[in-house]
């Protein structure tokens, strides 16, 4: 991989990590929708439910995550294990699956605990 491709990937995990961050800290204060446990019941609740928009911080935390995962197929490497997470806690729901908030909160509680992850 060339030098140029290190740095771009560095710098788009760095973002990566500033917006998960910033999305855990909002959802640890009561903003639900990061982890997606209320999207299967939109369509129970009519248009107006379904038409509400998703929280932009979100939708770009998704898509820069999708964009990390295929630079790094590209290269060959390790998935991105930050993104792989919140993809699986986003499709893990059941009805003993903590509330949002509580469960950002245990995810900045172990990044805390983390050396090497910055906590901006």
């Amino acid at each position: 991989m060339r030098p140029s491709n290190v740095r771009q990937l560095e710098a788009l995990e760095t973002s990566y990590r500033v917006l998960l961050l910033s999305a855990l800290r909002s959802c640890a204060n009561g903003k639900w929708g990061l982890f997606a446990h209320n999207e299967q019941a939109l369509p129970q609740h009519g248009a107006a439910a379904r038409s509400r928009p998703r929280d932009p911080s979100v939708e770009e935390l998704l898509e820069l995550g999708s964009q990390i995962e295929r630079m790094r197929r590209k290269f060959n490497l390790e998935a991105f294990a930050l993104h792989e997470r919140l993809l699986r806690m986003r499709s893990s729901h059941d009805s003993n699956t903590p509330g949002e908030p509580k469960l950002a909160q245990r995810w900045l509680d172990e990044l805390d605990d983390r050396p090497g992850i910055p906590t901006v």
